[in-house]
């Protein structure tokens, strides 16, 4: 997986001109009148894992941050994209399936039911699926869920307007997502308190990776070796003085990297 803090910025930028052009659409889900929901799918594809990672010459901060929910600086966005993937991802086609394999937007715009993709496992042997999902997305909605800590959840409030339980003065809600709801174990429903036409390309953001549950940690998370943890095509092997080690996933699901590298801290 070859990433630089250019191309990490580049992902961002490239995401913040697709949401620019979709607000010119109607809300809704992109189907406009149909009487069938509109499914969105692709064939898992081998653009990630199976290269060379992009690590010479390039050093990080120490106090890195890899809780992909609430990392801010460029040395620690772009060290999670190492490690976590989200449901969704942008390529040189634009926005595919990553961890989910499939999406159904209803007719209203309201419901979002994905389907994911089976055989994934966090790098802990933590299988993933509807109940990893759900758990991440009630760890950044939910204040009150034991796993959202002390995090400041700046993305979540930013991107989807509030959390749960917040109203505006109307007594509408604040959030746009009303929450995830498991279907089976490899479907999860997201439902919205309004039609969202961007919702799917939101969920680009690392903010919205999906980290192993079973790392979670209120005080913790993402600041130690052995609470970084997701499926990404490296798992990290060691949290040293001077360094971040990275080994490939032997269990990565879409292509093994080579070889293990370095970050050096500056």
């Amino acid at each position: 997986m070859k990433k630089t803090i250019f191309q990490t910025l580049f992902v961002l930028l490239t995401l913040t001109a697709l949401l620019l052009t979709a607000c010119g659409a109607p809300d809704g889900a992109g189907n406009q009148g149909g009487s069938q929901a509109t499914p969105v799918s692709e064939p898992a594809t081998n653009n990630g894992g199976g290269e060379e990672p992009a690590a010479a010459g390039v050093t990080i901060i120490k106090d890195i941050l890899l809780d992909p929910a609430n990392a801010t600086d460029a040395d620690s966005l772009l060290v999670v994209e190492y490690l976590y993937e989200g449901l969704v991802k942008l390529d040189t086609e634009g926005l595919v399936p990553a961890l989910a394999a499939s999406w159904t937007v209803s007719d209203d715009g309201l419901d979002y039911i994905f389907t994911l993709r089976q055989g994934v496992t966090f790098h802990d042997g933590t299988p993933f699926n509807a109940d990893a999902v759900i758990a991440n997305f009630n760890r950044w909605f939910d204040k009150n869920d034991p796993a959202h800590g002390t995090g400041e959840y700046a993305a979540w409030g930013s991107i989807f307007g509030g959390f749960k339980g917040e109203t505006n003065e109307d007594g509408s809600p604040k959030s746009n997502v009303d929450g995830a709801e498991k279907v089976d174990e490899y479907t999860v429903l997201i439902h919205l308190t309004k039609p969202d036409a961007n919702f799917v390309a939101k969920l680009v953001n690392p903010a919205f990776f999906i980290v192993s549950p079973a790392a979670f940690d209120t005080d913790y998370f993402g600041t130690s070796l052995g609470t970084a943890v997701g499926t990404g095509p490296y798992r990290l092997t060691d949290w040293g003085d001077s360094s971040l080690t990275f080994e490939p996933f032997a269990a990565y699901w879409n292509g093994i990297p080579a070889e293990t590298f370095e970050l050096p801290f500056k």
